[in-house]
């Protein structure tokens, strides 16, 4: 039985590495919830610190590998 998207995704997100650390942004926590409604992803993401620098990169970076699972992604930033 293959996995499911959410977890494909999670696999995905793997690969998308944190610049600054050099570790994938599911190692360091950074990922708080994958949702997936049909070809739709919705992924929760909470950088390190407030007002990361990366903030925009990391997000497109997201969106990029779960859009090798699903046809169309949208990333959330969660900031305190």
């Amino acid at each position: 039985m293959p996995a499911d998207k959410a977890q494909q995704i999670k696999e995905k997100l793997k690969e998308v590495i944190d610049p600054e650390t050099g570790i994938n942004v599911v190692e360091m926590d950074m990922i708080e919830k994958i949702s997936v409604e049909g070809n739709s992803a919705r992924i929760a993401f909470r950088p390190t610190i407030p007002g990361c620098p990366l903030v925009a990169y990391l997000s497109q970076q997201i969106k990029g590998a779960a859009e090798t699972v699903v046809k169309k992604a949208e990333v959330q930033v969660l900031r305190d």
